[in-house]
């Protein structure tokens, strides 16, 4: 009986580890992906206002031309 129950608890433990090591590798990836999608957005964003060539943080002022190469 003792035997039967230590056989089920460690099968249950270890579906509960593979389902959790599972899930936690798909939201690491759902992760990157957002991750990723911002920072083209931010890129794009930063082209648009001719932002590109500046430090982060540092936008341009309303009369300043954007920096060229």
């Amino acid at each position: 009986m003792r035997r039967d129950l230590r056989i089920a608890l460690l099968a249950a433990g270890v579906v509960a580890g593979f389902g959790s090591g599972i899930h936690a590798l798909g939201m690491r990836h759902r992760e990157r992906r957002l991750a990723w999608e911002r920072h083209v957005a931010a890129l794009c964003v930063d082209a648009a206002r001719g932002t590109a060539g500046q430090p982060p943080g540092r936008a341009a002022s309303p009369g300043e031309a954007p920096e060229r190469w």
